[in-house]
């Protein structure tokens, strides 16, 4: 083929390989990218999938979270539990202690961190501060103002225990009297009808402000016998049924359980266990 204009052939040629190469990097360029985003959707993905998995707490994360809870759970447990004896028949039972008339004994005992919500101090003449649960000591104020109309004068001795302050004067008589005696004399902790705010030790200045036997046979334990009943009180731990109660006879400890039963067991001449029949 005969070229008649060589310089504008060479011209056009030079201009289309420009074009084309033009061309050829911009395919190139679009490649790269639409490469480049591919990888990124790809890599997106992967992340994406591999989300969940973040959720899920690492072992060493989870032992610190156990032994954080561990510690925190450690703070309820009682401390320091009083060291006793053990007991041969002791059943623990669940009834609540709020009612006025539940049975407490060696075998049926009260939780360790009750304590009534209704404890007021104890306005009248006693040997130390005293608290009870309010309709016991309302009874209480009644009991002590008929006494004195007879011309006799009555002391409050002890009243509301704490499970913590029994546990020390049981180990106190353990320590005195050995286990034998102190399961005459003294209720282990959780046992003793203290706690519930519902007992109240009396005495007179005729027994030098003591807890004696021989209180019984003085004419304010003679009163407190006779009339103790009327305001809703019973003594708890009457003479000759150490067997039953099993404590040593106690006429100054009485136990508020309202007039109605009061005034049953005492007509009855029974003991509390005898007349709810239970150990």
């Amino acid at each position: 083929m005969r070229i008649k204009n060589k310089k504008r052939f060479i011209i056009s040629s030079a201009s289309l390989a420009v074009l084309l190469v033009i061309i050829i990097a911009m395919l190139i360029i679009r490649i790269n990218t639409e490469t480049k985003n591919i990888q990124a959707s790809a890599e997106t993905q992967k992340t994406l999938a591999a989300e969940p998995q973040k959720t899920t707490t690492d072992p060493e994360s989870q032992k610190t979270a156990a032994e954080a809870g561990s510690a925190n759970a450690d703070t309820t447990k009682v401390t320091d539990a009083p060291v006793l004896p053990e007991a041969s028949q002791t059943t623990v039972t669940e009834a609540s202690s709020d009612g006025i008339t539940q049975v407490v004994n060696k075998n049926h005992s009260i939780s360790s961190d009750f304590v009534p919500g209704d404890l007021v101090s104890v306005d009248l003449p006693s040997t130390r501060d005293t608290q009870l649960r309010g309709v016991a000591a309302t009874a209480l104020k009644g009991l002590f103002n008929a006494a004195s109309t007879a011309g006799l004068e009555l002391y409050c001795c002890s009243g509301y225990r704490s499970y913590e302050t029994q546990a020390g004067l049981y180990n106190w008589n353990v320590e005195t009297y050995g286990v034998e005696g102190a399961e005459l004399v003294s209720a282990r902790p959780g046992m003793s009808e203290h706690q519930m705010g519902l007992a109240m030790d009396v005495t007179s200045a005729s027994v030098g402000f003591d807890l004696l036997e021989s209180f019984g046979s003085t004419p304010e334990g003679q009163f407190i016998n006779e009339n103790a009943h009327k305001y809703g009180f019973i003594v708890r731990y009457p003479q000759g049924k150490t067997d039953i109660t099993g404590y040593a006879y106690e006429p100054w400890h009485l136990r508020y359980v309202g007039v109605d039963v009061a005034t049953d067991i005492f007509n009855s001449g029974k003991t509390m266990e005898e007349y709810y029949g239970v150990n």
